[in-house]
């Protein structure tokens, strides 16, 4: 019922193999099919008519999912804005559903909703609502891929009631009621290629304006590779069409491939089952190869050089890491240099809290040992904080004089060349400080699990681990007798996709799961507070006759996403000493930000 009602457009996606792929398309059907489907949420013409807040617990686990959903909910709830929240699977995670009425809402607002929910909401997947060409979520009554169905909280006459409700579309300007409840930094400008090459043939065998050249390496790889189990078989043919258009090929090549090439079964699947789909993954793959040809022919520059040499320096001693501390110290500088090269400069502005997000330690740890690094030579301070402005960190240039240890002449340490999944391994919930394993043991699982000796199936033996992290044999043996416990092998490769699974499971079993979640809510609201705290001191200090606000406002009122804290939060609490009653005022942006809490119990709230 739910789909009928509410799909914008006549067709569905759907999965039939339970792939998680929602590659083909079907007619919105009269009976519910056995398979998972999922609804577009913009319609035909990109406008979304949908708003489908898809609360994921792979990254945090199913409590943060449920926290967010019960934050999220109640600040709908406080605009009287209609919805339907349900559980998505067995998995524990949360859907919240709007409708929007005619003519909906633009992408580009929503696309901006999305991008601000996500600080305020970790769990919260950006994907459907930042692509309206494509983006879709299973409605309720849906089967997962897992088993079970996307079911609403509500049932009998209060399910009835909040159906009916939802048949009142919402104004599309709730896009703009939610932006003014949840304060955010913009978004990043998206990148928009200054001059595409041009494609030639658009009739008859398109290809791009250049001369024709041999494929790399990575791309025959690709094609002649059967894409393993629960690969990603779209991203591949993605993959394999950008580096044939790339390198000149023509419409004519790619369907010859298509018709072969075992990196290229999906396709062969798909006119299995009577949609041709090879011209458009063609067409697709070619725009995006002709934006990405403008560039020059070599995009390195000198800071991409620098930025490897600062990375093989921090692999290049694992004993090094092993000291107390070692294992943050590494973490940060692996995040710095992700933010660098993100940047392309070797001098980010970042503070203490957004670097600790980004390492997945505590603040204070990154505050201190920043001190450490910087002592060591590894960074220098350019400029200190001041006020809201964050300090600027500079990564220092290993010296030239000092050789690298014999060890890079062979097999690398885990770290060099992987510093991105290296970064998301030790990340993850299961290694939190206090209530998971720790930062010993993720070195020691990734060393495990990561190199060219995992090719043959087998995992590294502890004299090898210990070798590579710098640890005692002993320290070695125990963490990997615990990870077996956990029932984390170490005989897989580091880029399976069974590993975040296994990750996830193992931080369930230790009670680690939502962790990071919980790191981001704190930090959302220290900064808030310190934001309020030096608006209150500003205000303090003008001379003249002060105009003020009521010491409190109704939180329930939409104020503009850039209105100063004062004017949302009222004046700053103090004690009846006349300090600042800081105490006081957490609690005021905790209601503001964080909403209702969850229960004591840790359930999801039934009438959410």
């Amino acid at each position: 019922m739910c789909t009928r009602r509410w799909s914008p457009r006549a067709r569905v996606r759907i999965d039939p193999d339970r792939t998680h792929t929602y590659a083909t398309t079907m007619a919105v059907p009269s009976q519910p099919p056995g398979f998972p489907w999922a609804i577009y949420l913009a319609d035909a013409n990109h406008r979304y008519r949908l708003l489908a807040f898809d609360l994921d617990s792979g990254r945090h686990g199913p409590d943060a999912a449920c926290t967010d959903a019960d934050r999220l909910a109640a600040h709908l709830a406080e605009l009287g804005v209609p919805h339907l929240r349900t559980r998505s699977g067995p998995t524990g995670g949360q859907h919240i559903w709007l409708r929007l009425a005619a003519p909906g809402a633009a992408p580009d607002d929503v696309r901006r909703l999305a991008h601000a929910l996500r600080q305020h909401y970790p769990s919260l997947d950006t994907a459907p609502l930042t692509n309206p060409a494509t983006g879709a979520v299973r409605p309720p009554g849906a089967p997962h891929r897992r088993d079970g169905q996307s079911r609403p909280h509500l049932h009998g006459a209060a399910l009835e009631t909040a159906l009916a409700r939802l048949d009142t579309e919402t104004a599309p300007e709730v896009v703009e009621w939610l932006l003014a409840r949840h304060p955010h930094s913009a978004a990043p400008a998206p990148h928009r290629p200054t001059g595409a090459v041009r494609i030639v043939d658009q009739a008859s065998n398109p290809r791009l304006d250049r001369p024709r050249r041999p494929l790399t390496d990575a791309t025959r790889a690709l094609l002649a590779a059967v894409p393993a189990p629960g690969a990603d078989r779209s991203a591949i043919v993605h993959s394999i069409f950008l580096g044939m258009a790339r390198a000149g090929h023509t419409l004519a090549d790619a369907r010859a491939a298509a018709a072969t090439a075992p990196g290229l079964v999906r396709l062969r699947e798909d006119r299995a089952r009577g949609r041709e789909d090879t011209d458009r993954q063609w067409r697709r793959a070619l725009d995006t190869a002709a934006g990405f040809a403008s560039a020059p022919p070599t995009t390195r520059t000198p800071v991409d050089d620098e930025l490897d040499r600062i990375e093989a320096a921090i692999g290049s001693d694992p004993a090094h890491w092993a000291r107390p501390g070692g294992a943050s110290d590494e973490r940060i500088l692996y995040a710095l240099l992700a933010l660098a090269r993100t940047a392309r400069t070797r001098t980010v502005d970042i503070d203490c809290r957004r670097l600790a997000q980004a390492a997945a330690v505590d603040a204070s740890t990154v505050s201190r040992r920043l001190r450490v690094l910087a002592h060591e030579s590894w960074v220098r301070c350019v400029r200190t904080g001041s006020g809201t402005r964050a300090a600027t960190w500079q990564l220092e240039l290993p010296d030239p004089a000092a050789a690298l240890p014999a060890a890079t002449q062979g097999e690398p340490a885990p770290a060099p060349g992987h510093s991105p999944s290296l970064l998301e391994h030790h990340t993850h919930d299961l290694w939190a400080h206090r209530s998971g394993l720790g930062g010993a043991a993720a070195r020691i699982h990734w060393a495990a699990i990561s190199g060219k000796l995992l090719i043959s199936g087998a995992g590294r033996n502890p004299d090898e681990v210990a070798a590579l992290t710098g640890y005692s044999l002993a320290t070695v043996t125990r963490t990997l007798s615990t990870l077996a416990r956990l029932g984390l092998p170490t005989d897989l490769r580091a880029d399976t996709p069974e590993l975040r699974e296994q990750l996830d499971r193992g931080a369930d079993r230790v009670g680690a799961s939502g962790v990071g979640a919980q790191r981001v809510r704190r930090h959302l609201l220290d900064r808030e507070l310190h934001r309020w705290w030096l608006e209150e001191q500003e205000w303090r200090c003008r001379r003249g006759k002060k105009t003020g606000v009521p010491r409190t406002v109704s939180l329930t009122i939409a104020l503009p996403i850039d209105a100063p804290a004062r004017l949302r939060y009222g004046r700053f609490p103090v004690t009846d000493t006349g300090r600042a009653d800081y105490r006081a005022a957490r609690a005021v942006v905790t209601r503001s930000l964080v909403g209702t809490p969850p229960t004591e119990s840790g359930q999801c709230n039934e009438a959410a």
